[in-house]
């Protein structure tokens, strides 16, 4: 019986140490990493088991949800002890997530992983760990599997929970939990019980103990066997999607993000519903028919996410940030003077004081004595008119765009000079207003280059 048991020991320990050193883990480069533990059985069994490989040095993070009244800090006390017992460190962060839950319209569950990702993406910034460290094993990836087949899913949604995502691994993915158990009584590992995971009122739970009534060493053997044929289609999908997604490129960029598309190429791709899905839904986009709409709509169409937009631009498509528009919108500088050399401004700009028109091309000249400071730097606003230069009248900025065939991205990032009386004076790089020009009367000529 001793020697079983040392046995299984050694299976498990070899099968973890197999996992770091494929993620680049050897003795000669001892890795700081940080171990979420609950308290549960999981992460108990994980942080021992790290605790006897000497390449590694982990921490701890522990979440208190405060969701279960004397129960919560009943765990939050037992990682404290068993810290300081082991003598490692340990963070531990207490959320208001029912507050959180309210606020943000969002279940406790999706409330909880949220505040428990977001902190643990802090930690690794902070204290600059290799990785964090889950608990989750492959009953966690069958009971993912099951709820999103009940859900409605691709195949990405079947392959469960990756062993390694970013800067997140999991080293006991290939470890049911019968073994976890069993490890655990072998080894004498104390643990914290979560009566919340028997509650039937979560999908997770029901189908936990739905899975428990049909749990056989055949049942788990198979479904390992059709989640890892799906890791392997899914990465001959992949691959596919990225063959398409350069063919139908036509620029892309990261920062600021900026995808321009060819909407011809699009339009071609067969079946057009899956690769729209497959392209764009990693930026938000989900509703096809939408999308199917804005191949053909006229320019100046949009269609939005969250965080992106995609703009019909002429005969193409662009994929931007909100972010650069609301910064843009919302942004004003102001310029004090001519000297704006230590100034960072969003375009480059270079004011010149009675300038030889000679010798500087591409130049604005407008009289110096009707410039009134400081100035200001913005981009158009409903209501915003101007005199257009050698135009009678004034026109709307709105209306004088759409006479320029604007694209709604140019009509965003275009720039506008503001006099500190609220007249527009230039629309870089494109007119003067009438009321700033040269005249015979002008003593003083200020020029501008952008």
């Amino acid at each position: 019986m001793v020697m079983k048991e040392i046995s299984y020991n050694h299976f498990f320990i070899d099968k973890i140490k197999k996992y770091f050193s494929l993620n680049s883990f050897n003795k000669k480069n001892k890795k700081k990493v940080c171990v979420a533990v609950s308290g549960g059985l999981d992460s108990m069994v994980l942080i021992n088991l790290l605790l006897d490989l000497p390449e590694i040095e982990p921490e701890v993070a522990h979440c208190n949800f405060l969701l279960r009244d004397e129960e919560s800090n009943k765990d939050e006390f037992f990682i404290r002890n068993f810290c300081k017992k082991k003598n490692i460190k340990c963070h531990i962060k207490k959320f208001d997530t029912l507050y959180f839950s309210k606020k943000y319209k969002v279940s406790i569950q999706m409330s909880a992983r949220k505040l428990r990702y977001d902190w643990f993406l802090e930690l690794l910034e902070k204290y600059s760990y290799e990785y964090m460290v889950l608990g989750h094993h492959f009953d966690d990836s069958i009971e993912t599997f099951f709820m999103n087949v009940f859900r409605g899913t691709g195949i990405k949604g079947l392959l469960g929970i990756p062993k390694k995502n970013r800067k997140f691994i999991r080293p006991l993915s290939d470890f049911n939990k019968k073994e976890i158990l069993h490890y655990a009584k072998i080894r004498n590992i104390k643990w914290r019980v979560d009566r919340t995971n028997q509650e039937f009122k979560y999908l997770r739970n029901k189908i936990r103990l739905v899975l428990s009534r049909f749990y056989s060493f055949s049942f788990h053997k198979g479904l390992k066997k059709t989640i890892d044929f799906l890791h392997d289609e899914n990465l001959l999908i992949e691959k596919k999607i990225e063959e398409i997604r350069k063919k139908i490129t036509i620029e892309k960029k990261d920062n600021p993000f900026f995808w321009k598309i060819e909407c011809k190429r699009i339009k071609k791709l067969k079946p057009l519903s899956f690769y729209l899905f497959k392209l764009f839904s990693p930026y938000g986009f989900n509703d096809i028919n939408s999308m199917k709409r804005l191949i053909d709509a006229q320019s100046g169409k949009q269609i939005l996410s969250k965080i992106y937009r995609i703009i019909k631009n002429r005969n193409d498509w662009v994929l931007i940030s909100h972010k650069l528009l609301l910064e843009n919108k919302n942004k004003i500088y102001i310029i004090h003077d001519i000297n704006i050399k230590e100034m960072f401004l969003p375009v480059d700009i270079k004011f010149f004081l009675n300038p030889k028109k000679e010798k500087i091309k591409n130049m604005f000249f407008m009289d110096f004595d009707k410039i009134q400071f400081p100035l200001l730097l913005r981009t158009w606003r409903k209501g915003d008119f101007f005199y257009p230069l050698k135009r009678k009248g004034k026109k709307k900025l709105s209306k004088y765009y759409k006479e320029q065939k604007f694209s709604i991205l140019e009509k965003e990032h275009i720039w506008l000079l503001i006099n500190k009386n609220g007249y527009i004076i230039l629309i870089l790089g494109n007119c003067l207003d009438n009321r700033f020009k040269v005249t015979e009367n002008t003593k003083k000529i200020l020029g501008i280059k952008i």
